[in-house]
Parts: C-alpha cells; structure tokens; sequence
C-alpha cells in the first residue's frame, strides 16, 4: 500500500512539473490577436494622416495589426472610443482631444478591460500605463514669439505699435491650447506689440478666413506672424499676403516675419523659395518610432497582463529616448527622459524643438523631408507665390538640391 502511495505521489509530481514545464515554454497568446487600435484625434488633413501613417508603419513591421478610427475632435466620440476598441485591442494609442476628456475612459479601459493606453503626442493629466512622449507645444510657441520680438526689434529699432498676428486652431484641443499660452508671451511680456489672436477651427479653410479678414484690416503696421500649424493651415495667410501685396521675399525691407509649427514639406518648401523665415518641427516619425518601441519593449512584452491578477505592466522611469534612426529631431546627441511630471498621473517625455530656417532645410532626415517618399507632399503640387522683391541669394540652389533628392 505504502509503495503505491509513493508512486502516485512521484507521478503526480512528474505530471504537475511537466504541465509547468509546458506552460513556461508556451507563452501566453493575446487576446486579441496582436491588436491595436490608434484612436485618432482627427484625420483628412496631412499632419494627422502622418501621425497615423507612421505608427501603422512601426506596429505592422512588428507583425502587429493596425487600425484606426477618428473622433472628429469630439471628447464625447473619443470617450466612448476607447470604453468600445478596449475590447477588441491588446493596446490603444489615443490622441487624446483634450487633456481631461478621456481620463475616465482611459481608466476603465485599463481597469475593466484590462487594456493598456498610450497616450499618443499629447498627453492626459489621468493615468495611462503606455506613457507619452509629447511634443512641447507651449515652449515651441513662446520660442517662436520670442523670435518674431527679436527679429522686429533687430530690424526696426523699436516694437512700439508693430503689429503681430497670432493664428490659431481649436482652443479646446491641447496642442493648439498650449501653443496659444505660449504665443501669449507676447500680451504678458510686449504691451507696446499690437498683439491680434485669431482662431480658425478645426479646419485649413477655418484658417484662411480669418487670416484673409485680419490681414486686409490689420493695416500697414503688420512686422510679423506667427502660426501654430502649417501646411494648409498656413496657406491661406500666405495667400492673403500676397492677395494684398504684403508678401515679400526674406531679406526684403518689407518682408513681413513668418513662422510656423509643424513642419510639413510644403512650408519647408516655402522656407527654400523664402516667403516664411523659421519653422518649428514636430516629430511625428520620431513620436510614433520611440512609444511604439516602449509599449513593445515594456508593455507588451508578453500577453500576461490579460489574466488574473490583471497586473499592468510599467515602464521603468526614468526611461532615456534617444533619437531613433533615420529620424531628425536636432542631433543624434540629443536625448528626452520619460518621467513623471506634475501635470499628469502618465509618465511623460518632452520632445526636443527642432528649429529649422533656410539654412538647415535640406537635412534630409527632417520628415518633412523624408515623409514625401512615403506618402508624397502634402499639398500637391506645392503652391507658390508671387512674392514682392527679389528672391534671396541661396533660393535656387536650396531648390535645386531638393529636387535632386526627391528625383524631380
């Protein structure tokens, strides 16, 4: 009788260590088949369809599977979003519509349903376990106000009743929010500027409207103009310059200053023919390359976060990014940390500002640059215009390197 017990015993044992064994050397499926879900902000326009086409791009070279689907700028859309696609992903990155609005969602997607959310280029002040590495809209705005300050005190003297034009999206969508606070250096800091804010919308022809009706009203004291995107957004200030013969070539006495965030090929264009002085690039290729690398590397590491005891993974911070290859985001030297930060429960990291001018355009890496042999321009053909003066000097030749590196 004994010697049965202890073989039962010594069999159990062996059947209990191999089912380990093979549940060890079997990693968990997910539960989705490899699943994600970016839940966009917007898309129609070039910026936002960027954002989206790189990200397929780094998920599916991973063998992962990619969709998407937009909120039309909508908190309410994206709420219940995100409560529906948690079901049906193994991760979401959500552009978030606002910094608040899809705190709740965000939560119960992680907690009920156990599915981790990164919070893609712009951050939520709510807790998402993917983290983000956010584009630092306030301080790229305040720069390019402070630039435009410089460049009107450089060039006359004085900023006594020099008028600026700041032109602006939909304030309720943080990174036009942010960038507008940083725009507002100006109204705190420059009294004696005559300081015009006006927002578009959600939409390019928003833009154009106001910008048409503010520059034909806004006299002759306009020394300069700063827009929180560009692009189509900044096309209709440029046609309104030049509608009201008040467009100049850089360098010209009247050259009206210009700057812009974003960094689409078409105003890198407009910094080769000189029309506009200085761009502020964002880093879509960059953004999407670096948390798709995190959540691989940290969150989606394995599949276990879908079973009992639902623990969510987390990443180790502080965490150094550097710049991914083939990316431009000021130097391979340069480095951001995620880390976590007053303003959100999220782990964040703040992009670096790549500044670009005339002189720096033709660095091939810029994605403005390099997006158009995947997607092509963003607006096509590129528009120009008929300037006032005289071309600059270096013009042609930055054109003439640009055709050759597209194969124009």
């Amino acid at each position: 009788m004994f010697k049965k017990m202890v073989l039962w015993t010594i069999l159990i044992v062996l059947f209990l260590s191999l089912t380990c064994m093979t549940n060890a050397a079997t990693p968990m499926e997910f539960k989705h088949g490899k699943t994600v879900w970016l839940l966009h902000v917007f898309t129609g326009e070039f910026w936002w369809n960027t954002i989206q086409e790189y990200l397929k791009q780094q998920v599916e070279a991973d063998g992962w599977k990619f969709n998407f689907v937009s909120a039309d700028g909508s908190d309410t859309t994206q709420f219940e979003q995100i409560i529906t696609y948690a079901q049906q992903a193994d991760i979401l990155f959500v552009y978030p519509t606002s910094t608040n609005g899809p705190n709740e969602a965000v939560k119960t997607a992680e907690e009920q349903y156990h599915c981790p959310v990164v919070a893609y280029t712009n951050y939520i002040t709510g807790k998402s376990a993917g983290g983000c590495l956010m584009y630092d809209d306030k301080t790229a705005g305040e720069l390019m106000a402070k630039e435009a300050v410089q460049w009107i005190e450089d060039k006359y003297g004085t900023t006594e009743g020099k008028t600026v034009i700041a032109i602006n999206g939909d304030l309720t969508m943080s990174g036009w929010k942010l960038r507008q606070d940083g725009f507002d250096w100006i109204k705190a800091n420059r009294p004696e500027i005559n300081y015009i804010e006006i927002t578009g919308g959600l939409t390019p022809e928003g833009w154009a409207d106001v910008a048409d009706s503010c520059i034909a009203g806004a006299g002759s004291d306009v020394a300069a103009i700063i827009s929180a995107s560009d692009g189509a957004y900044l096309l209709g200030t440029v046609q309104a310059l030049e509608k009201y013969k008040k467009l100049y070539y850089k360098g010209d006495p009247k050259h009206i200053f210009i700057a812009s965030i974003d960094g689409k090929p078409s105003a890198l264009q407009w910094l080769r023919y000189g029309y506009i002085d200085t761009v502020f690039v964002q880093v879509p290729d960059v953004m999407a390359a670096a948390q798709w690398q995190i959540a691989r590397d940290y969150i989606l590491k394995d599949a276990s976060y879908q079973s009992a005891p639902y623990t969510m993974p987390e990443i180790p911070l502080p965490l150094t990014i550097k710049q991914p290859a083939g990316t431009y985001w000021g130097g391979e030297d340069i480095t951001t940390t995620m880390q976590m930060y007053d303003f959100s429960e999220t782990p964040i990291a703040i992009s670096p500002l790549p500044r670009i001018t005339y002189e720096n355009v033709n660095t091939w890496e810029i994605y403005g640059n390099s997006i158009v042999k995947v997607l092509g321009y963003d607006l096509d053909p590129i528009p120009t215009f008929e300037a006032q003066g005289t071309a600059p000097k270096w013009s042609q030749g930055l054109l003439d390197e640009f055709a050759a590196f597209v194969g124009e």
